[in-house]
């Protein structure tokens, strides 16, 4: 490897990895256990997965909590609304069986394939992993897709008590593959993410998705992805901008 190639990280939901099947697992165990809302299971599954991710403790000075601890307590919130009461354990253990389900279905997002990651890692200095999630979930989806053998390090929201776009995690994952910020490019699918990254000096690609992406508010100078394979060509002409 080049002394001038880009360290890349990557988010992991629906950068890497399809977050729609989780949301399809989560509809259809609400189908199956609550009949009355059965018409709005799916509608109710999307607003869950969107709730969560906003209603995480991002900011610097705000007590950590687990995903699945936000997770539980927005889906009671949820199923509340729709006159369905739940504790939130009970919404725990709901969400752990869909959980079990996803994994068993789940895929890598349309452009990503471990031949891609392959070829990836021949055109960087280093890869890694920044995402938010409980580090047990995390590693069975990265044991269950054969992710691991790709990349140089994995850094998880509960392994250092900090969200993204809060610095801690970004530096974590930094001193992680020992790069430094100017000769490190975050790949993500949400604004939130490349915001932080860019505060601690990482440039920045932005990989829409359907699910929760939007555009307002990126970096500047933020490159635009239209799918995975746009970043090949990316780091072969773009890595030469980066200081030895």
């Amino acid at each position: 490897m080049g002394s001038a190639q880009a360290f890349v990280f990557f988010d992991l939901g629906e950068t890497l990895v399809d977050l729609g099947s989780l949301v399809a697992c989560l509809g259809r165990r609400l189908r199956t256990e609550y009949r009355a809302i059965a018409a709005g299971a799916d509608d109710t599954a999307l607003l869950w997965i969107r709730r969560t991710s906003e209603s995480l403790p991002r900011g610097e000075g705000i007590a950590f909590a687990r995903e699945i601890d936000v997770a539980a307590s927005v889906l009671q919130d949820v199923l509340g609304a729709r006159s369905v009461g739940v504790t939130v354990d009970q919404a725990e253990q709901i969400l752990r069986r869909s959980w079990d389900d996803f994994e068993q279905r789940v895929k890598l997002c349309p452009g990503v394939s471990t031949a891609w990651l392959k070829e990836i890692r021949t055109l960087a200095a280093g890869l890694g992993i920044v995402t938010d999630g409980d580090s047990i979930n995390v590693d069975r989806l990265i044991d269950r897709l054969g992710l691991l053998p790709y990349f140089d390090a994995i850094v998880t929201s509960e392994a250092v008590r900090a969200y993204k776009p809060n610095p801690q995690i970004y530096n974590a994952a930094l001193e992680a593959l020992g790069a430094e910020p100017n000769r490190s490019l975050f790949v993500s699918d949400t604004v939130l993410d490349l915001q932080g990254a860019f505060s601690v000096g990482m440039r920045t690609a932005f990989l829409p998705r359907r699910l929760l992406s939007g555009s307002v508010g990126l970096p500047s100078e933020t490159l635009l992805l239209t799918r995975p394979g746009d970043l090949n060509e990316i780091l072969r002409s773009f890595s030469s901008t980066f200081p030895s």
